[in-house]
């Protein structure tokens, strides 16, 4: 199954691109929250009893061109992997204009379980991936943004 999600920030893309190669420890922290609120929304829309204790985040080495760096990463649950998806994809900045650079999170995953994780997956889990991939993307988006250097408030 294909996901994808995107957002931009109003930074240029030289600065984002190096803020988000040095953020690594906040991608996984990141994808941890971002499962945590996907696991929230399942719960609204199935009941309790979801058993995922944590989320790893593996990253591959950084794709650097001019105006686009991305990241390849793989996500899964810890605690009972064979009941949730791994997802492969790339986070990816690209310069959009002097100062905006839009960053986009597109992967893919297989639903585990075969033809009983299929079903789930129509009737739940993909929504469960759009809704941890959106806050995901969101959480870095809104570091990125934070990390905005400080204007130079001196008086001349």
């Amino acid at each position: 199954m294909f996901v994808q999600y995107f957002g931009l920030v109003e930074r240029p893309f030289v600065e984002v691109s190096k803020d988000l190669l040095a953020m690594s420890n906040g991608l996984s922290t990141s994808a941890t929250a971002a499962y945590r609120n996907g696991e929230a929304l399942m719960t609204r829309l199935s009941g309790p009893g979801l058993v995922a204790k944590k989320v790893v985040l593996e990253l591959g080495d950084p794709i650097r061109a001019a105006d686009r760096t991305s990241v390849p990463l793989s996500w899964w649950a810890t605690g009972t992997p064979g009941l949730f998806p791994t997802m492969e994809a790339d986070l990816v900045a690209a310069a959009m204009g002097p100062d905006l650079t839009q960053l986009t999170f597109q992967g893919t995953y297989k639903p585990p379980l075969g033809i009983v994780g299929q079903a789930l997956d129509s009737a739940l889990l993909h929504r469960f991936a759009e809704s941890s991939v959106k806050d995901f993307v969101d959480r870095i988006i809104a570091d990125l943004e934070h990390a905005r250097p400080e204007a130079d408030d001196r008086v001349v």
